[in-house]
Parts: structure tokens; sequence; C-alpha cells
């Protein structure tokens, strides 16, 4: 993950690209409840008065963030899997009553994916990315950009030119877990 930009600009079709590819991720019943909010140019200035205060940039530790010329908001809409699961081919499933149907809600596991897609895409290209979350601004970006009440976040892609000098995150530095410790070969027990 990139978490330093330069200004430089992509090219609007790079981007409509990458969303483009984001569109043919895997989805639960070919669901169509993923959008996409793109934000270039002054909406990201507007992006960041929403959700960061101000005063706090002079502390905050990634300042180049604040450079990443586009912003992707990746939305998942509940409501159009309970709608699709309704329909006469998933009827069966006994999904489409209400979201507490289902144990797991695959509007988050396909919006996940989309985004991979995204962030996937944006390295095979040469571009920089970075995932983050909305967390407590999520209303406040939804009354900003008029983003309709029935989505729900799941989080925000930053997407640019990585700039050459990238402060380490110290999550980095956390081990990671051994192949064996998280890999289960026919029983978890063996």
């Amino acid at each position: 993950m990139s978490r330093s930009f330069t200004d430089q600009k992509i090219d609007t079709e790079l981007v409509d690209e990458l969303v483009s590819l984001a569109r043919f991720a895997p989805r639960a019943g070919n669901t169509q409840g993923i959008e996409f909010l793109l934000l270039e140019e002054s909406d990201i200035g507007e992006y960041w008065e929403t959700t960061f205060d101000t005063k706090n940039r002079d502390s905050f530790p990634w300042p180049n963030l604040f450079n990443a010329p586009v912003l992707i908001l990746v939305w998942v809409d509940p409501e159009r899997y309970i709608e699709r699961y309704s329909e006469d081919d998933k009827k069966t499933s006994g999904l489409g009553g209400h979201v507490s149907a289902w144990k797991t809600p695959y509007w988050w596991v396909d919006g996940g994916m989309a985004a991979m897609t995204i962030l996937l895409g944006a390295e095979a290209r040469g571009l920089g990315a970075l995932f983050f979350g909305l967390f407590d601004h999520e209303d406040n970006v939804k009354a900003k950009f008029e983003v309709p009440k029935r989505f729900k976040s799941i989080g925000a892609i930053a997407l640019g030119y990585a700039d050459n000098q990238q402060r380490r995150s110290k999550s980095v530095d956390r081990p990671k877990r051994g192949f064996e410790e998280v890999v289960h070969r026919g029983s978890w027990a063996t």
C-alpha cells in the first residue's frame, strides 16, 4: 500500500478501466449491488475537508496521502441483495426476507473483492494505491456527496503515482503467522 503520492494526474481512461474491472469481480447471485463514487480534482479537497480535521494535518504521519489525484469510494447496497434473493431462482435460499437472514452478508464479501480488484489492477499498471475505511465519517460523506442512505461503505481507495519516499507503517513490522499456523489440511486438528 502506498501512503505517499506525487501530485501527477492519472488518465481518466485508466481510472475507468480499473473501476470497470471491479464491476466484473465475483458477485453473489450476480447481484448488481456495488457502486463507486469517483472523486477527482476539487472533489478530493471536499472529501478531506469532510473527513479530516485540518488542524491535525501537521501531525499526520503521511501528509502526501493528500496528493492522491483520485479517490474511489466503494459502496454496497444490501437491499439489492435482498431483492435479488427474492427472485424466483433464488427464493429457496431463504435470504430474500431481510439482511438478518444472511449469516455471511455477501455484500461485504463482494465489495471487498471489488476493492481488491482495483488494488491489484492499480499495482499491475504501475500505480500506487491505499485502501482505508471511512469509519465514523460515513454519514458525513454520504451527506456531502449525496450518496443514498441505503448504501454502506466498504471503504475508500486513494489512487495515484507513488512517491519515492514511503514512510513505513508500524503495522508492517508485526510478525506474520507461519504457513503451517494458518493452513489446515483435511481437519483443523492436524
